[in-house]
């Protein structure tokens, strides 16, 4: 069954709250997922799109990375802005 967005949102907070620094988007949506919320990739990254849109989070490009983050994933990295 997929999770609501309303549970996907919280568990992105919570995920980038425990995290306490920026956190790779590949790796956001695997911390997510283990908190047991069923999300699709494309999902996860709207849900995300729009906490940042709305000010909860910020995101940055990181264009030099050591490793290519894999597709569907780019190199975001998500903090909490509280």
């Amino acid at each position: 069954m997929t999770s609501t967005l309303a549970e996907v949102e919280a568990a992105i907070m919570d995920a980038l709250r425990a995290a306490r620094e920026p956190v790779a988007e590949s790796v956001l949506y695997e911390r997510v997922r283990s908190r047991g919320v069923s999300v699709a990739p494309g999902a996860f990254m709207d849900v995300a799109e729009r906490l940042a849109t709305e000010g909860h989070v910020h995101v940055a490009f990181e264009h030099e990375l050591p490793a290519t983050p894999p597709p569907p994933f780019e190199a975001r990295f998500y903090r909490v802005i509280e």
